[in-house]
């Protein structure tokens, strides 16, 4: 990658040197269609840069633990570590490699009642809880997450009977505050715990294309109720189905 990006800088170096000699020798029978050809070349060559660049850093991102922007880089981590998306300060986010292999980044976390769910719309944009038992990752960092590259979505559930299930999404995307934070993709599901995000069903318990709710700012579609108040929860409620 880095030798690909010296290769394309070396050329408009060479680029610019051709158009700056025919520049100062216009008698060498030098063209303004030629000149225009070299200025094309160049912005293509940039281009291609650019490219290369951003692609260097998503590659980068997923290597390097010092320019991550998910769990990805920590490996078999379990554990707090840090990340960086643009846009924001470097946060603090739950890593976990025990329920479907490395690199998960842990966005909420619900294990018993330590921790009020039944908040604000700013408390569910910037997040809430503890890390290391329940919590809320924040709407806006999943926004920037999901923003930045596609992102899996693996959510795990249990039972009183310590019975567990799970559900796997290829392709989960969160819009921005202005579209109420929208759940915008969820993808193919695959899993054993029910679709309950698409499934398509008609039952009106499907959270694709819904935007966030909570107790006090409701986006579903139920008539005369607010979902997020009946469950004293924020999400990405339809009809008040829940899982």
């Amino acid at each position: 990658m880095l030798k690909d990006l010296v290769k394309y800088e070396a050329k408009i170096e060479q680029l610019e040197s051709r158009i700056k000699n025919q520049e100062t020798n216009p008698g060498a029978g030098n063209t303004t269609g030629e000149l225009e050809k070299l200025q094309a070349k160049i912005r293509e060559q940039q281009t291609t840069i650019t490219t290369l660049e951003v692609k260097l850093v998503k590659d980068k991102s997923n290597t390097d633990p010092a320019a991550a922007t998910s769990c990805l880089p920590f490996g078999s981590s379990s554990d707090i570590q840090t990340i960086r998306l643009p846009g924001v300060e470097a946060f603090q986010v739950p890593c976990d490699s025990r329920f479907a292999g490395n690199g998960w980044t842990v966005i909420q976390r619900r294990v018993d009642g330590s921790v009020n769910f039944n908040r604000s719309w700013e408390e569910y944009k910037n997040g809430f809880g503890d890390l290391r038992g329940n919590f809320w990752l924040g709407l806006e960092r999943l926004h920037l997450m999901t923003k930045l590259r596609p992102l899996e979505l693996y959510i795990q559930i249990e039972d009183f009977k310590n019975e567990k299930r799970y559900a796997r999404y290829s392709n989960f995307s969160v819009g921005n505050e202005e579209q109420s934070y929208k759940l915008l993709s969820v993808g193919e599901y695959s899993g054993n715990a029910g679709n309950a995000l698409d499934s398509g069903d008609g039952r009106g318990g499907d959270a694709k294309n819904m935007k966030f709710s909570t107790p006090e700012r409701d986006n579903d579609k139920a008539d005369n109720l607010n979902c997020a108040a009946y469950h004293a929860s924020g999400w990405w409620f339809n009809n008040c189905l829940w899982w």
